[in-house]
């Protein structure tokens, strides 16, 4: 059985740094003393939330989003802020996109979606003991809430409906489907 190593950073530099990620780009040296570079995002991570309201339905949303120029079907989510808790980031989240808050979060998953290039973590809870208190969209948010049956969430995988990947990871495990 072959050991993996790492790899071994020799220099590194920011390329860009925005309001949401940081590009930069690293020199490294395997092993072998092989060079390469590596150009990574960084990016503080994001959680989604995973909740059936008082009908059974799961809360799904519908939003435009510009990377991919689609309007696209989404569980709630969005971005940590610096040093903040995941849980309190999955609640307001649901809050601002739902209108519902939650008694209890559960951790369902946590995963990187682009390791390749990108330090992203998502995390994945699920949300239990729902109760609407209104909905508090931020500036620049549109987004529709679309609750969706067992059946529908079925179908909704069987057409391709569904290409985000943690909204993907969320419906397969809600219908059993792991």
């Amino acid at each position: 059985i072959m050991e993996i190593k790492k790899e071994k950073k020799t220099a590194g530099k920011t390329i860009y740094e925005g309001n949401i990620l940081r590009l930069y780009r690293d020199e490294v040296e395997f092993p072998d003393k092989h060079k390469s570079a590596r150009e990574v995002v960084e990016h503080s991570g994001g959680v989604s939330v995973l909740a059936e309201n008082e009908a059974g339905k799961v809360l799904l949303i519908k939003q435009y989003r510009y990377p991919v120029d689609e309007v696209i079907y989404e569980i709630p989510a969005g971005k940590l802020e610096l040093d903040e808790d995941v849980v309190d980031c999955a609640g307001r989240e649901l809050r601002e996109e739902t209108g519902y808050t939650a008694e209890k979060f559960t951790k369902l998953f946590e995963f990187f979606p682009t390791p390749g290039y990108s330090t992203e973590t998502i995390y994945i809870y699920q949300a239990e003991n729902l109760k609407f208190v209104g909905r508090d969209l931020e500036e620049g948010e549109y987004i529709e809430v679309v609750p969706k049956s067992r059946e529908e969430l079925r179908e909704l995988l069987k057409a391709g409906k569904i290409k985000d990947s943690k909204t993907l990871i969320a419906v397969m495990y809600y219908l059993g489907d792991f």
